[in-house]
């Protein structure tokens, strides 16, 4: 964090595609919440926010629908957080085209991750994040009408499509199109203090408090769309990795009965609850065998299970070589 000089500096990434508004709003946001610090007493004044356009093709104009973006080159920029807008599609397969021809950004994506600083999607832009595979077994959100193509094609990644933020470490995401706003006051908020945050939000005339997208669902839109029961379970199963469950806890939590909750869901995701959940656990094994300097024994208790070598067994099973040998494989002797 850059703190030192009383400044965070906040790149916003503008790319071929992105969403106009998801560019342009959160310099908005940050201007305002600017305005309301210097009000205060320069004893009582949080950090100000140095908020700018970056690209990852060097320092450009960048032209996007009729728009021209100053960018700078972010390999030359010290960040304290890196803000991805969504992308302009109208529909999944155009997603699918408009990702393929973002390798750029996600060379950038992949390597922004290396250092300490947050990287925060919004929308559509989660999915090019998981094209990385820096989102596998971790947690996040996306649009909620991208939430049933996410899973397809991300099936690693643990999902909440129904959260609005979702934090998981230096990984920040978001859900539907105007969520960048919400994701531009968490960040007064994380940098500054949540007054700042309220305020900022009485002036732009929004509510700071909404937490979920669920009353903006519509389940007639989304794309490729699966049992409303098998989404309930998803969600409550990736909160749970790192505890014991039933399957009659969680066919009550879904109203249905046991049989009914294992036909679902087979027919959904070709697996049952148990063996969606070891997936799931292995994945997340993965990703903190990478990033972390955790024992075997710490990562096995956080994904669930008591006893090294069972878990080690499943991550066998699943990953098809043990976990000492992935770290290994990654040149991660810790």
């Amino acid at each position: 964090m850059t703190i030192a000089d009383n400044m965070i500096r906040i790149g916003v990434l503008v790319y071929p595609g992105c969403l106009r508004s998801g560019a342009v709003m959160p310099i908005d946001v940050f201007a305002i919440a600017n305005t309301l610090a210097g009000i205060r007493p320069a004893s009582s004044r949080p950090v100000q926010f140095d908020a700018f356009w970056v690209s990852a093709r060097g320092d450009v104009m960048q032209e996007v629908g009729g728009l021209h973006f100053q960018a700078r080159d972010i390999s030359t920029q010290k960040l304290d957080a890196l803000m991805v807008p969504g992308i302009d599609h109208r529909d999944s397969r155009q997603l699918d085209t408009l990702m393929a021809e973002l390798g750029p950004e996600q060379a950038l994506l992949h390597d922004y991750l290396q250092g300490d600083g947050l990287l925060v999607s919004s929308c559509s832009s989660t999915s090019l994040l998981a094209r990385t595979g820096q989102l596998d077994g971790r947690r996040a959100t996306t649009s909620w009408w991208l939430s049933a193509y996410f899973r397809k094609h991300f099936p690693q990644v643990l999902l909440e499509a129904e959260e609005l933020i979702v934090q998981d470490g230096q990984l920040v995401s978001s859900g539907g199109v105007t969520s960048y706003i919400d994701l531009s006051l968490w960040l007064v908020a994380h940098f500054a203090g949540e007054e700042l945050r309220q305020l900022t939000a009485k002036i732009l005339v929004v509510d700071a408090n909404r937490n979920s997208q669920a009353p903006y669902i519509a389940k007639a839109m989304m794309q490729d769309q699966g049992h409303a029961v098998i989404e309930r379970a998803r969600r409550w199963l990736n909160q749970r990795l790192d505890q014991r469950w039933t399957m009659a806890e969680l066919a009550s939590y879904c109203h249905v009965s046991q049989r009914t909750l294992l036909r679902r869901f087979q027919d959904a995701t070709n697996l049952s609850p148990i063996h969606y959940v070891q997936q799931l656990r292995v994945e997340r094994a993965k990703a903190l065998l990478e990033t972390t300097r955790l024992s075997l024994e710490d990562i096995t208790a956080r994904c669930g299970y008591e006893d090294v070598s069972s878990f080690s067994k499943i991550f066998k099973q699943w990953a098809q070589v043990t976990p000492k040998d992935y770290r290994r494989r990654f040149g991660l002797r810790f």
